[in-house]
């Protein structure tokens, strides 16, 4: 969005027109005001940002962002509340608030002005606990690989360029360094909505799952990587890394909200929303999903992931008590738990078809036997499964079978039955807990818990 100069609506006789595109939810008329002088026309401007600042109930939600061009930092959610006598309060729980507050609530007042430069400018003038940090200039937080340099500081704004002044929204731009900063009216208490925010931002981001399909309607297909970290990479690539950009996100009670727009082929997005389905969050007009790599976690993801027993067929269901009986021919207080997919324990692990099995009658104690598989995923929501005849056993099959000499080969005739393309679904596709797998060619229908 461009920066409207008011003074050069002045000069071509444009007053009228320039402060109602400026201002197009302003509460009053053109007609009103026609006849008044230019001065006049400018302070009504102000004294309506003013009103509307001072108007919100539970105040207003700053969707914080700093620097410019390349995202240094995450976007922060800070909290103001405005009186028409110039007093503010903003509060926060941000990592650089100091003096050992970091991640702690906090609240500091403050003054504020609104100005008349080339526009209204939104101006916090005092030291404020909250704010301040991030527009300081000696470099306080702890970052030596960071791309800011003491004497720049955070690159944060506290003077704003007014851009636009609507009932529930006001978008700022940063006086020096550009960033645009949106006030949005907060709809419930402060504490409900960081407790809000965090809530959503859990169920779709954890230490598992930190990358995502990013897919428009053309199955056009880029990924996010790091989104958690509320600063994150927009590739092409996640192995080579071939980034289109670095972007910064606040989390929201809904989703999160990037600090500019951006786009996928012919489709832009600015903010992501959770799908009523909860399968993915969408853009404002639907064209745009991201998605967790729930499949991929599922085929990389360390834990064993237990084949559901009672979906078996008959024909998985009699080799998995033949395989029960060959662990007994090993020691005969052994008995198989489950058969699954995931990553045996133990040295020479391997990642493939897991037995697990109870090394003593209490069934207080597990281990586990692997062979591997190769599992790849061909596209989204798929995933091919193979076993080669030269395919690894780890070291714990490679001791049961000096005395079960039939194990390794039951092994492989349950992993012949799981060879096949899948279509994959899942309970959770942010963090899946039970995935159901279904023939695409090939294969047998099984459910992974």
């Amino acid at each position: 969005m461009k920066k409207i100069h008011l003074n050069k609506f002045l000069l071509a006789g444009m007053v009228c027109c320039g402060i109602a595109s400026l201002f197009t939810s302003c509460r009053f008329e053109e007609d009103d005001y026609f006849d008044e002088s230019a001065s006049l026309r400018v302070e009504h401007a102000i004294d309506q940002v003013r009103d509307n600042l001072s108007s919100a109930e539970n105040g207003w939600v700053m969707q914080y962002f700093c620097g410019t061009g390349v995202a240094h930092f995450e976007g922060f959610n800070l909290f103001a509340k405005f009186d028409k006598n110039g007093k503010v309060t903003i509060a926060g729980n941000h990592r650089f608030l100091r003096d050992g507050n970091a991640n702690k609530y906090t609240e500091a007042n403050s003054l504020y002005s609104l100005l008349l430069e080339d526009g209204p400018v939104l101006a916090f003038n005092t030291w404020n606990d909250v704010l301040t940090p991030f527009v300081d200039p000696v470099a306080y937080y702890a970052a030596p690989n960071s791309l800011v340099k003491d004497g720049e500081g955070m690159q944060g704004d506290h003077n704003f360029v007014v851009m636009s002044n609507n009932d529930n929204e006001i978008i700022l731009r940063g006086e020096r360094h550009s960033a645009e900063v949106r006030l949005v009216k907060c709809d419930r208490s402060w504490a409900d909505y960081i407790a809000d925010t965090e809530t959503m931002k859990n169920s779709f981001t954890n230490s598992s799952i930190n990358e995502y399909y990013v897919i428009n309607n053309n199955n056009d297909t880029l990924y996010f990587s790091g989104l958690r970290n509320g600063r994150f990479r927009y590739t092409e690539d996640l192995v080579k890394g071939v980034k289109l950009d670095s972007l910064s996100c606040v989390f929201t009670p809904n989703g999160f909200r990037t600090e500019h727009t951006d786009s996928i082929g012919s489709c832009k997005f600015h903010e992501f929303k959770m799908a009523e389905d909860k399968t993915c969050l969408k853009n404002e007009d639907g064209s745009v999903k991201v998605i967790g790599r729930w499949d991929a976690f599922i085929v990389n993801h360390t834990a064993i992931w237990k084949m559901d027993a009672e979906q078996f067929t008959p024909e998985q269901a009699a080799l998995f008590t033949q395989i029960d009986a060959e662990l007994k021919k090993h020691n005969n207080t052994w008995s198989l738990e489950s058969i699954g997919i995931g990553k045996s324990s133990g040295s020479s692990s391997v990642i493939g078809l897991v037995l697990t099995f109870y090394t003593n009658t209490a069934k207080s104690k597990t281990n586990t036997a692997g062979l591997a598989l190769t599992m790849t995923r061909p596209y989204y929501g798929h995933m091919t499964i193979d076993c080669p005849e030269n395919a690894k056993t780890d070291k714990n099959m490679d001791t049961i079978k000096k005395k079960a000499t039939e194990i390794e080969q039951l092994c492989r005739d349950f992993a012949a039955l799981l060879k096949g393309t899948y279509g994959i679904s899942a309970n959770d596709y942010f963090l899946p807990t039970t995935a159901t797998f279904d023939p695409v060619q090939g294969g047998t229908k099984f459910k992974l818990n």
